[in-house]
């Protein structure tokens, strides 16, 4: 929208280009909706960043409870250092 506020600003443009271009936003902006409301495409990336968000969540709770028994921090310091 805001390269055809620059296009309309221009003062030599030919109307019909502006409405063409008025006429391709618009529809564009209707098929992405479209194909929004059919998969729900927001709905479907909130929920698949949960999920990661979950297991992120589960695999770092493992990592301290292993670190806790098997003191892999400590293991790894020793080798390093």
């Amino acid at each position: 929208e805001d390269a055809l506020t620059k296009v309309k600003n221009q003062g030599n443009v030919d109307p019909e280009t502006v409405d063409k271009l008025e006429t391709a936003l618009s529809s564009t902006n209707k098929k992405i909706s479209e194909i929004n409301d059919e998969y729900d495409l927001v709905g479907a990336g909130s929920t698949a960043l949960g999920v990661v968000g979950d297991l992120v969540e589960k695999a770092v709770a493992k990592a301290t409870e292993l670190n806790s028994e098997y003191n892999l921090t400590d293991k790894a310091k020793e080798a390093l250092g």
